[in-house]
C-alpha cells in the first residue's frame, strides 16, 4: 500500500504581531518626554500716547512708519481732527479723545475748542462732552489736555466719568495735577481708570526724550506696566524710532493703553 505525504500546508506569517510591534514603536515615540523649554524671561508693558493729534497730520503719517503699537489722543474740533481719526482708524491704531478742561493757569493758558470749565452747569457739561465725543470718531477711551483745575473737582469730575462710564469707555489721567481726583471720583462712577507715570517730552531735546524711554528697560525687577505720554514733536517721534530696537532687546513690549487698563481693572 503506498502511503501519500501530506500536502504541505504553507502559513502565512502573522500580520498582527508586526503591526502590534509597528504601533508600541509609534506609542513610544508618542511617549518620550519632550524637552522642558526655557521661561521666557517676563516682560514689561509699556503704553506710549502721543498727545495733541489734530492740528497737522504730517506727524501722524510720520508716527505711523513707527514699528510700534503707539496710542493717539486726537484733540476735538480741530483742523484735522476727523481726517486724523479716520487715518488712524485704517491703520488699526488705539485711539482717544483728549479732551480739554479747564487749567489753573486760565485765562493766561486756553485749552482750546471744546474745553469743560469748573463754571460750566451740569447740563453744559454734558453738552459740551457729547459734542466732543461726536466730533472723535472710534475712540476707545479719554484723557484729559490740561485739567489742572478740573481735574481737582470732585463733584464735576464724576459728572464727567458717569457719562464716559455709560460711553463703555475708560479714562486717562495725565497728571497734569498733584491732587488730582481721578481715582475717588472713578471709584464712585464705577469708571475703569489709569494714570500716566512718565511725560516723555517736558524737555524737547532728543537725547532727554531717547533716554526716557530707554530707562523704561531698567526694571529692577519691577515689570509692572507704564503708561507714558509725548507729543508729535519731530525729536520725539525720532526718539521713539531710535529707541525700538534696544526696547524690543530689553523684552518691553509697547501695548494700546486699554491693556494696561485693563490689567489695572483686574488687580484692583
Amino acid at each position: 500500500m503506498l502511503l501519500q505525504e501530506e500536502p504541505s500546508i504553507i502559513k502565512e506569517p502573522k500580520k498582527e504581531s508586526k503591526q502590534i510591534e509597528q504601533r508600541k514603536t509609534i506609542a513610544l515615540k508618542k511617549e518620550k518626554a519632550k524637552p522642558l523649554l526655557p521661561k521666557p524671561v517676563p516682560k514689561r508693558q509699556i503704553a506710549i500716547i502721543i498727545d495733541d493729534i489734530g492740528y497737522d497730520l504730517k506727524p501722524v503719517k510720520e508716527l505711523l512708519k513707527v514699528n510700534a503699537d503707539l496710542t493717539f489722543a486726537i484733540m476735538p474740533l480741530c483742523p484735522h481732527t476727523r481726517e486724523a481719526a479716520e487715518m488712524l482708524h485704517r491703520a488699526h491704531r488705539e485711539t482717544l479723545l483728549h479732551l480739554p478742561m479747564e487749567p489753573v493757569s486760565y485765562p493766561r493758558e486756553k485749552p482750546g475748542e471744546g474745553a469743560l470749565f469748573t463754571e460750566m452747569n451740569e447740563e453744559e457739561l454734558v453738552f459740551q462732552l457729547e459734542k466732543d465725543i461726536a466730533a472723535v470718531p472710534y475712540i476707545s477711551g479719554v484723557n484729559n489736555h490740561m485739567g489742572s483745575k478740573f481735574m481737582m473737582d470732585e463733584k464735576k469730575l464724576t459728572l464727567v466719568f458717569n457719562k464716559l462710564k455709560k460711553k463703555k469707555l475708560f479714562f486717562i489721567d495725565s497728571r497734569t495735577s498733584p491732587d488730582t481726583k481721578t481715582f475717588i471720583s472713578a471709584e464712585k462712577a464705577g469708571l475703569p481708570v489709569a494714570a500716566r507715570k512718565v511725560f516723555l517730552d517736558n524737555s524737547h531735546d532728543y537725547n532727554d526724550i531717547y533716554n526716557n524711554l530707554i530707562n523704561i528697560a531698567k526694571t529692577d525687577g519691577d515689570v509692572s506696566p507704564v503708561i507714558l505720554i509725548g507729543h508729535p514733536f519731530p525729536e520725539t517721534i525720532r526718539a521713539i524710532n531710535d529707541a525700538m530696537k534696544v526696547l524690543r532687546e530689553k523684552r518691553v513690549s509697547i501695548v494700546p493703553v486699554s491693556q494696561i487698563v485693563n490689567k489695572v481693572k483686574a488687580s484692583n
